[in-house]
């Protein structure tokens, strides 16, 4: 079954955005925490989960405050 994701290769320098538009300040070698892929179209945020709601439920009061009638009914 497929997952919708592309075939993605291993993060590195060479084929990150920053680095292939020359905009990298690391001097570190490697992937770094603000990698992002090099795309034609440029930068794109990372995708993000999907929010599904759930299916309501029925309210149901579990215990709700007496009518002005019950009160009076009550305290008379």
């Amino acid at each position: 079954m497929a997952n919708g994701r592309g075939a993605v290769g291993k993060p590195t320098c060479e084929n990150c955005f920053f680095h292939c538009n020359l905009l990298c300040a690391v001097s570190e070698a490697g992937p770094c925490a603000s990698y992002r892929p090099d795309h034609p179209e440029g930068l794109r945020p990372p995708r993000q989960l999907r929010f599904v709601f759930g299916q309501e439920r029925r309210l149901q009061v579990a215990w709700a405050f007496p009518s002005a009638n019950e009160q009076l009914a009550l305290h008379a």
